[in-house]
């Protein structure tokens, strides 16, 4: 949101005319949708932070984002003003990179933060935070990305399950949907006041705090941090379709807020060895109660193709495709692709097969209660990352599915992808030795949330490159 000359010549710097930093309150500040040139930051100044700027409750206030290649914010690209308003939570944001004067550079650690006030010329700073932009399809790097779905705020699991997430030291985390959970306990959240304060709880947690400071992320929805258990756009139970994706929208760093028609699925060039495909799995269904036919989608028409014709394009090394529902499966759940949307389900594993897609570094990392990894008989193969404090063992597997691995006792866990780059080899002159090539490699580690412990891992390698 622009705001006339005048009050921008008066605020041309943050730094210039703010008051001392004040400690965060009650709120985490979040790096989401980070690209090679772009980052999409959030923060909520919450009361307390309000207060202490000096913006009365009669009235709005101002705000303003930072970022720096170097913790001095010395050169920081600064954004437009964003208006803090009670509309909107409080909740400001803000997509860096939708023009060359506020790109970001690819593979650079960036520092943060937010500025505040019921002026331009009156502002507070908050605590500097981090993230680190991809690389993209110019570069190979070490890349760590941590997934992880299911957060009961009441769990005594939570705050030694962040703890181990903390220590996985991932450059990014995909939080895989149900991050919070509005009909537990019941359905208590049904209301943009009941369901706003679920996002303030998870964000109020220290421990998220401190696993935000310091690592972007992305954000899916699964159905409890949509409206409750298996619910799709249809039926008269609250809360309704277009407030539970409208809160979702608010409350994280998903879509930008300029762009309101912007889309929940997308996919990401993360380094030159690995491409993600985010997806959506509850705006665009079906009804859950439509015969299972090939006209009955999950995914929607439109995602569906833009998935299959991007995924065999893809020329990347390892492909993964990360969703908080199960696609082969085993699961429990009533609504999934595996259990109801069957004819989906596969349609998408025979196009796998025709297109050799399973030979060509593609698997899928989903949500569920339990961790496993299965592989279909067309070849795909499929992880789940199971709850991070809502833990179950798995469900019996469906005819024909391999499964390599399947928790036998219920304990809370993530997954972490890395990939380490290879080295081309380099044949022998006659003043230099040859150089033996290594080839990139894969691995997804599933992680016990309770004792940090690795309880399963897969590899995978690429060519060495000559």
């Amino acid at each position: 949101m622009k705001v006339n000359a005048l009050i921008l010549a008066l605020a041309a710097t943050c730094g210039a005319i703010t008051s001392p930093t004040i400690a965060q309150e009650m709120s985490s500040d979040i790096a989401g949708e980070i690209g090679t040139a772009s980052a999409l930051l959030q923060a909520r100044i919450t009361a307390e932070q309000r207060r202490s700027a000096g913006i009365p409750d009669s009235m709005e206030g101002w705000a303003r984002f930072e970022a720096a290649d170097n913790p001095e914010f010395q050169r920081p690209i600064v954004s437009e003003w964003v208006k803090i308003s009670p509309a909107s939570d409080h909740v400001v944001k803000y997509m860096f990179g939708r023009n060359y004067a506020e790109s970001l550079r690819g593979g650079k650690t960036y520092y943060w933060h937010v500025c505040f006030g019921p002026n331009p010329s009156t502002l507070t700073t908050s605590p500097s935070h981090t993230f680190q932009t991809l690389s993209g399809s110019l570069a190979s790097r070490p890349i760590r990305i941590a997934v992880v779905q299911g957060i009961d705020l009441s769990s005594p699991k939570l705050d030694g399950a962040l703890t181990q997430l903390i220590a996985a030291k991932a450059d990014y985390v995909v939080f895989n949907g149900n991050s919070v959970i509005y009909d537990l306990p019941s359905s208590t959240a049904t209301t943009t006041e009941a369901m706003r304060a679920k996002w303030h709880a998870l964000f109020a947690q220290p421990k998220m705090g401190e696993l935000l400071d310091k690592t972007g992320s992305f954000w899916l929805k699964n159905d409890r941090d949509f409206r409750y258990t298996a619910a799709d756009t249809t039926g008269a139970r609250e809360p309704f379709a277009e407030l539970g994706a409208n809160t979702f929208r608010e409350q994280v760093p998903v879509t930008d807020p300029r762009n309101p028609s912007s889309l929940t699925f997308r996919a990401v060039q993360a380094t030159r060895d690995l491409a993600l495909w985010m997806l959506e799995v509850r705006d665009y269904r079906s009804p859950n109660s439509d015969p299972d036919t090939k006209a009955k989608s999950l995914w929607g028409s439109s995602q569906a193709e833009w998935l299959l014709r991007s995924q065999v394009s893809s020329t990347t090394l390892f492909k993964v495709m990360i969703q908080p529902s199960a696609i082969v499966g085993p699961d429990a759940a009533t609504d999934s692709q595996s259990t109801a949307f069957r004819a989906e389900r596969q349609a998408f594993l025979d196009h796998v097969k025709a297109n050799k897609l399973n030979e060509k570094g593609l698997l899928a990392i989903v949500g569920g209660n339990a961790q496993y990894h299965s592989v279909s008989p067309e070849g795909m193969e499929e992880i789940s990352i199971g709850s991070l404090t809502t833990p179950d063992t798995t469900a019996p597997a469906a005819a024909g599915v391999k499964q390599l691995f399947s928790q036998t006792q219920a304990a809370p866990g993530f997954a972490v992808i890395e990939v380490i780059p290879g080295i081309a080899a380099v044949a022998a002159t006659e003043a230099t030795p040859a150089v033996q090539g290594t080839p990139a490699k894969l691995t997804v580690s599933l992680i016990n949330a309770e004792t940090g412990a690795t309880v399963y891992t897969i590899h995978r390698e690429g060519a060495v490159k000559k």
